[in-house]
């Protein structure tokens, strides 16, 4: 029978032929009528169509399944989110293209993101208005919408832009449907053929069930790129957070360090290292004249004049550390006075210092004024208490020796030993900072300093006179940026001698002076008879004292007669035949005379400058009747 035929070909699912050929079978055989035979035909194209459309709805709803499946392992990537969506739309419909926009309120717009099966670069970040083209309608409508073929679609309002990007892709029938979340329009999702042809319900209906999976999807790629880049950045914080606390326990550990070192009287090493333990680097600290008070171990000479070179060419506000090329320097200052800089320069491979590693240098720049104003006070206190002694022991009353010995030993000052006495003079604006300087030396060397009359005076333990004279004028010099006088004297080693050494060193220093040689140095023994001339206070005693003081010891000690020999040797033209004659010695005792002589008065003794000042000495002897070998 037809009827079994159909359902055969049902049941197979054969093809539109099949069901021709059996029912022209059946009409060619007379066992049933022509209209059953029709009817029974139409009845199994209606079937048919049925089971078909139940088909493609199973296979549609088998694509929605896997790729809810797929859109379930939704990855933290939101761009790999839309890519997987468009790629699974794609396959669904089985069309030409697929693609993704997402709206942006603040523009206006939905701008498409992901594009599969294209073959230009046209759609690329292409934003299409509200109410433009088929996205456009989709996004502000929230509605699906399809169209045949786009170009000749009057329902739409066309943008040059869009259609030129659908013009690159070939784009002709293309269908739209909104990505709903939470009532709200987030984006449209196409489908497109290049072909003309309508979309069909199935198809469309099909489009907005995923549609409405895959906006869920974008919204937890979304949440879940957030979180992760919320974790990103709270573990950036989090690491800002343990360097700054590393850093804040740095400073608070090199803070407490510096405070330790003002509370326990440290000085500026303790400073110097301090500072470089956490930082690094070659660090050194110079005073108010720019000399080098204190600087790590490893930085050279040549470091140090470097860093001089910066302190005097860069200005720099007080207190603040302050990038001056390679290094860094903070200036010293308590209140309006000026006491001097750090300089700290970095290691080569260091990375740029933070606020935490500054605010330890300005914390080390704090306490070196510190130590700096304390050493100020300090020094000025002891400076009055050493001038006070010194101003007693230059105009001494009958009191003054007999406390001596307890004051001296307060001040570290040994009165019994050999002392030089040095008078210095400046300009009138520097001698307020040559009294500073002077005072320091007495407090750094033990001895004692004071000032008389606009110069400064200074006692100091030492037994070679002009070097130290020499070396002194220089370093004053120096620091003061202007030369200096100094007379000296000595030395002696009775403190009841320092009156007479003061005004010997005075009268040195005006005979400098009046010479024309301001700025320059000189002790009695090098001026000789002129410094007695030009003096204001020598005596032709202590001139005769001062040059034949030797031979006079020797010949009061041991009953000798040095210094008859040597005048009556000066007297004989220095022939010392003709002395011996006169002395009625051999001349071989006149020349071992000359050689003790030699000893006593250095292998200069008779260069025409020095025999000059020991004739003189010895007429000056011979006027005064001091010696009766003498009386000529």
């Amino acid at each position: 029978m037809a009827e079994l035929g159909f359902l055969s070909l049902l049941v197979d699912g054969a093809p539109y032929s099949r069901y021709e050929e059996v029912r022209q079978a059946a009409l060619a055989s007379s066992a049933a009528s022509p209209d059953a035979v029709q009817a029974e035909f139409q009845l199994a194209l209606q079937l048919r169509d049925v089971l078909d459309r139940q088909r493609a709805r199973q296979d549609a709803l088998r694509g929605l399944l896997e790729c809810a499946k797929d859109l379930a392992d939704v990855p933290s990537d939101v761009d790999a989110t839309l890519t997987s969506i468009v790629t699974r739309a794609q396959r669904l419909l089985d069309c030409d293209l697929a693609y993704l926009s997402l709206n942006d309120p603040h523009r206006q717009g939905t701008y498409v993101r992901v594009m599969v099966g294209a073959t230009s670069m046209e759609w690329k970040e292409l934003l299409i208005p509200y109410g433009m083209g088929v996205g456009g309608m989709v996004a502000k409508t929230a509605a699906p919408y399809a169209t045949a073929d786009y170009f000749s679609d009057d329902r739409l309002v066309h943008a040059p832009e869009v259609d030129a990007s659908a013009r690159a892709e070939n784009q002709v029938a293309i269908l739209g449907v909104p990505l709903i979340h939470r009532s709200h329009v987030i984006g449209v999702l196409y489908a497109s053929n290049r072909t003309p042809g309508a979309f069909s319900h199935e198809a469309i209906s099909t489009l907005s069930s995923f549609a409405a999976l895959a906006a869920v999807a974008i919204n937890q790629a979304q949440l879940l790129q957030d979180k992760e880049q919320a974790l990103v950045r709270l573990h950036a914080v989090n690491d800002d957070l343990e360097t700054r606390t590393c850093e804040t326990e740095r400073a608070v550990e090199a803070h407490d360090r510096m405070m330790d070192i003002v509370l326990r009287g440290g000085g500026m090493k303790e400073v110097v290292s301090a500072t470089t333990e956490p930082l690094g680097g070659k660090l050194a600290i110079f005073d108010e004249t720019n000399a080098a008070l204190a600087w790590t171990t490893e930085t050279t000479p040549t470091d140090i004049e470097a860093m001089r070179n910066v302190v005097v060419a860069e200005d720099a506000e007080s207190g603040r550390a302050v990038l001056a090329g390679a290094v860094w320097i903070v200036r010293l200052i308590a209140s309006t006075s000026s006491l001097g800089t750090l300089v700290w320069a970095p290691d080569v491979d260091a990375e740029p210092i933070g606020h935490p590693d500054r605010r330890i240098l300005e914390r080390a720049g704090v306490v070196a004024s510190l130590l700096q104003l304390f050493k100020r006070d300090l020094g000025a206190a002891e400076a009055r208490v050493r001038g006070e002694l010194l101003d007693e022991l230059l105009a001494p009353s009958p009191t003054t020796y007999s406390s001596l010995a307890s004051r001296a030993h307060r001040l570290r000052y040994r009165p019994h030993e050999r002392h030089v006495v040095l008078v210095a003079e400046s300009s009138a604006s520097r001698r307020q900072r040559l009294s500073m300087l002077v005072a320091d030396l007495a407090s750094a060397r033990n001895g004692l300093s004071t000032s008389r009359d606009g110069t400064a005076v200074l006692v100091l333990p030492v037994d070679d006179t002009s070097d130290l004279v020499r070396q002194l004028a220089r370093s004053m010099a120096a620091k003061l940026q202007e030369p200096v006088t100094i007379g000296a004297a000595g030395p002696i080693s009775d403190p009841v001698d320092l009156p007479s050494a003061f005004a010997e060193a005075t009268a040195c220093k005006n005979a400098l002076v009046a010479l024309g040689r301001a700025g320059d140095s000189a002790t009695a023994a090098e001026l000789g008879f002129i410094g007695l001339l030009l003096g204001d206070h020598s005596t032709a005693t202590d001139f005769v004292t001062r040059t034949l003081g030797p031979l006079l010891e020797h010949d009061t000690q041991r009953a000798a007669a040095l210094v008859q020999t040597l005048y009556t040797y000066y007297e004989a033209g220095q022939s010392v035949a003709r002395s011996a004659r006169e002395l009625h010695v051999h001349p071989h005792t006149v020349t071992q005379r000359l050689d003790r002589i030699k000893r006593l008065l250095g292998p200069d003794w008779n260069t025409p400058a020095q025999s000059l000042d020991l004739q003189l000495a010895l007429r000056l002897l011979r006027l005064g009747g001091r010696s009766p070998d003498l009386t000529g």
